[in-house]
Formats: C-alpha cells, structure tokens, sequence
C-alpha cells in the first residue's frame, strides 16, 4: 500500500497554528509585560508616596506648632513648604518607580522575543 500524495501536508496545519499562536503569544509579551512593569512601579510608588506625604504633612504640623508658638512668619512659611515637599516628593516617587517598571519591562522582554523568534524559525525549517 502506498501513501496518499497529501500526507506530507498534513502536518503543515499544526505548524502553521502553532506559527500564529507564537505570534499572538509574543504580541502579548510585547504588550503585556511593560504594563506589568508599570503597573508594579505604580503600585510601589504610591506606597512609598504616602510616607513621604505623611512625613510632610507631620513636619508641617511641627512648624506650625513653633509658628503657634513664636509668631515668626517664617515657621509658616516652612510649615507651607514642607507640605508641598512632602506632596512634590511623592508625586515623583509614583513616576520614577513606574518609568523604572516599564523599562525594567522592555528589558525583560529582549531575551523572550529573542527566544519567540528563534523558536519560530526553527518551525519553519
């Protein structure tokens, strides 16, 4: 018995789903880890914001004690300053640390595709 002239093809089906699942899969990593990334950064940043404005707001409420106490207009001032310090400070926490997870997210995503696409042209082969 001889083999049908269609056999050999019948294993290009499975190659070329599992082509197009490689791709979706790696446009997912593309995607997918860099927002994990910023969304982690994010989630520590804000974490690390609310000590930076709790210290701010509680420095502030020291000198507006001393201000209470002196009447110095300078102690005011400085009251004022460390609460938008305090709030400054965490503001640029929440950005540094997500631009450092989104990075740290296109970073980790070099040597997956490298592997995605090697493993793509080894199928084809």
């Amino acid at each position: 018995m001889s083999q049908p002239n269609n056999a050999p093809n019948a294993t290009w089906y499975p190659i070329r789903i599992m082509r197009i699942l490689l791709i979706i899969f790696a446009i997912m990593v593309m995607i997918g880890i860099p927002v994990l990334g910023y969304v982690i950064g994010d989630f520590i940043g804000m974490h690390m914001a609310t000590s930076d404005v709790d210290q701010g707001y509680a420095y502030s409420g020291l000198l507006y004690t001393v201000y209470n106490a002196t009447h110095n207009p300078v102690y005011l001032q400085e009251a004022q300053i460390s609460e938008a310090q305090g709030i400054a400070n965490g503001q640029s926490d929440v950005s540094n640390t997500a631009m450092f997870g989104i990075l740290g997210g296109l970073i980790a995503d070099v040597p997956i595709i490298f592997l995605i696409v090697r493993e793509y042209e080894r199928m084809e082969s």
